[in-house]
């Protein structure tokens, strides 16, 4: 259970907790500039994969249109804190991206589908998504 203390620095940015979905967005918005995120998908936590956090797949959108599909994830560092790397597997053209996330989807098993997020490079868009997820992250 979060503290009240927790909640309130989720709100003001300042997360304590490198696995809660809002400073694993920043994260990425480091690696990757939000101009370029196409779609991220949110995938329970994978117990084959990570077990305490969400699972991310995202892309970016690259100069000739196409698609660079990266996953997120959180791992332990030999007695560190918890951090996330994130992978690159691969680039298709955009309308390939949803066929390819079906079927990990499929291969995973998962009963539900992946929460989609359409950002399409749009800043607004990202900042709405980063917003709610701190508002989620305060309320957990």
């Amino acid at each position: 259970m979060k503290t009240a203390d927790h909640a309130a620095q989720v709100r003001n940015g300042s997360t304590v907790d490198p696995g809660c979905r809002a400073a694993r967005l920043g994260d990425l918005s480091q690696r990757v500039p939000p101009p370029r995120i196409a779609d991220v998908w949110l995938f329970p936590p994978l117990p084959q994969v990570e077990d305490s956090s969400e699972f991310l797949l995202f892309t970016s959108i690259l100069e000739n249109g196409g698609r660079a599909l990266y996953s997120a994830r959180m791992v332990p560092a030999n007695g560190t804190p918890p951090h996330q790397v994130v992978v690159e597997h691969g680039r298709a053209p955009a309308d390939r991206v949803p066929g390819l996330v079906a079927g990990l989807q499929r291969r995973l098993g998962q009963p539900n589908p992946a929460r989609h997020v359409s950002i399409d490079g749009d800043g607004a868009r990202w900042e709405a998504f980063v917003e709610q997820s701190r508002e989620a992250d305060a309320a957990d």
